[in-house]
């Protein structure tokens, strides 16, 4: 049976984030993708948010990676990636910081060093310890004096957060200073990301706590302290980059 198609235009609802409360849209994507598979996206008002000024939408793989492959016609770096555009270029020049907001030649550095992290042997010698993360998060929440957990938080969260502080050589009791600066860059334009603020400072490092209360920088005690956790060191790496 085919599913009915909505009153809206399958581009409102695609784009509408109220529609992924009931999951994705796939039928209304397919139907895109089938129909119209390069398609102009209208940023209608949604959320408390103001209209935007629209986007093309590419749906087939071959085009997204034809879009991919051509930086110097598709650029990540000239109006960023963020769902909505930096409203004034003091917050367009903030997330061309983040490697998902550069063009080559930038992009291209720092992703040969960040590839060494994630070769074939790099990776197989992290599985033991993220199986043994799972392990200590499954044990903590599921058999823990709580017997209950916020998934998101507990789970979802912490597993990749403890595996990038092993990649990146970071202490995992500072883990959590990761998750709020990744919420607060990616997240600047939502005020419940833009805030984020679960790393306790009592329970970092001493050299991270201390740079978080007295308002140094948390980033420069990390790149300086030296104390590799994983067979690739990327932090490390990138600092003397």
């Amino acid at each position: 049976m085919t599913p009915a198609r909505s009153a809206r235009p399958e581009t409102e609802v695609v784009f509408d984030p109220s529609t992924y409360v009931g999951g994705v849209p796939f039928d209304a994507l397919a139907r895109l993708r089938t129909e119209t598979p390069v398609v102009w996206v209208a940023e209608i008002p949604v959320l408390g948010w103001p209209a935007g000024p629209g986007f093309w939408l590419v749906l087939r793989h071959a085009d997204v990676e034809s879009v991919l492959a051509r930086p110097q016609l598709f650029s990540s770096s000239l109006g960023a990636t963020q769902i909505r555009d930096p409203a004034t270029p003091q917050a367009l020049g903030y997330v061309r910081q983040m490697m998902l907001n550069m063009d080559p030649p930038y992009h291209s550095r720092l992703r040969r060093l960040l590839g060494r992290s994630f070769t074939r042997r790099a990776v197989s010698h992290l599985e033991d310890r993220i199986r043994g993360h799972a392990r200590a998060i499954c044990d903590r929440v599921f058999t823990g004096p709580r017997g209950e957990c916020d998934f998101a938080k507990d789970v979802a969260a912490d597993l990749p957060l403890l595996t990038l502080a092993d990649v990146l050589g970071v202490p995992r009791q500072d883990r959590w200073l990761l998750f709020d600066w990744s919420n607060r860059v990616i997240g600047y334009q939502d005020p419940d990301y833009a805030s984020s603020a679960e790393f306790d400072p009592a329970a970092g490092t001493p050299s991270t706590s201390a740079s978080v209360s007295s308002g140094r920088s948390a980033a420069t005690s990390l790149a300086k302290s030296h104390s590799p956790r994983g067979p690739v060191n990327t932090r490390s790496q990138m600092a003397r980059a």
